[in-house]
């Protein structure tokens, strides 16, 4: 890079300011002091795409927030995106054995749908995940499932609806039996069938902003998304998510994750070498 694309590409750390408090206000993300460099190398290509003179042109358009445009793409390249098919084996398997079970049998008394948010979906891998459980768990219910995937990115959302997945992709966490049974071949790559894709309904939203009206779910799966978020904003989508959970529902979120150091409405429940939460009714 020669000298005036270095200077064109400068971060001012009113800048990177900027752009953590943007972050954090509209989607949630916190950003840490250290990350300028995934800043400055994840924003500089959209300079050229957006017809930028620089970086701070950049932040500064998005700023004044009318370019609905250039904010996806910026959450889209800064938000983590990282998935795949039944990802981490212990809640998985907790999820399989017990949590969706035990839906199953309280919706079939109860004469009502299943229900399941998955939150952060990226491409969709994990409420395929869901869809395919639930198809093998009680294939007699699957026309009553309704599957959410939210996400703040359009972009992840459109390769989840569209369910096509590189060979790579599919070969973390699905076994051959459910390759061949979900999938079907495609230019080269499997896309997941369409019986399963019909199970699952796409929304664009932040968790952190306006959410459309939802109603009460049996499971809610927020795994590896309050990782990213300041305490303080944990707490309050943790209390969010009560009127979203139907009295019984139950809530799981990723290995690494804790709900020790909030406030909340759950209890957990232990098993498998995982754990879930349940709703507190008063």
């Amino acid at each position: 890079m020669n000298q005036e694309n270095e200077s064109k590409m400068t971060l001012s750390q009113e800048d990177f300011g900027l752009v953590q408090n943007m972050l954090s206000q509209r989607v949630g993300i916190s950003l840490s002091v250290g990350k300028e460099y995934l800043v400055v190398n994840r924003l500089s290509p959209l300079v050229d795409t957006f017809n930028f003179d620089s970086l701070h042109g950049l932040i500064q358009s998005l700023h004044a927030g009318n370019n609905v445009r250039l904010w996806d793409e910026v959450v889209d390249v800064l938000a983590v995106h990282e998935t795949f098919f039944f990802r981490d084996q212990a809640p998985f398997q907790q999820i399989e054995q017990e949590i969706l079970p035990a839906i199953c049998i309280e919706a079939e008394k109860a004469g009502r749908d299943i229900r399941v948010w998955s939150a952060g979906a990226s491409t969709g891998q994990e409420a395929y995940s869901i869809a395919m459980l639930l198809s093998e768990i009680a294939p007699h219910l699957t026309k009553r499932v309704q599957i959410v995937g939210s996400d703040v990115s359009g972009k992840v959302l459109q390769a989840a609806a569209e369910g096509i997945y590189r060979k790579f992709e599919v070969s973390r966490g699905v076994s051959q039996e459910r390759l061949d049974r979900f999938f079907e071949p495609h230019d080269g790559a499997w896309r997941v069938k369409q019986t399963l894709r019909e199970m699952v309904q796409w929304q664009k939203f932040s968790l952190a902003g306006t959410w459309p009206t939802l109603p009460e779910f049996d499971l809610i799966l927020l795994r590896n998304v309050m990782v990213y978020f300041k305490p303080e904003t944990r707490e309050v989508l943790l209390n969010r998510i009560v009127p979203a959970m139907r009295p019984t529902g139950r809530l799981v979120v990723g290995s690494a994750e804790s709900l020790m150091s909030c406030q909340h409405q759950f209890r957990a429940v232990s098993s498998m070498n995982a754990t879930h939460y349940l709703r507190v009714n008063d």
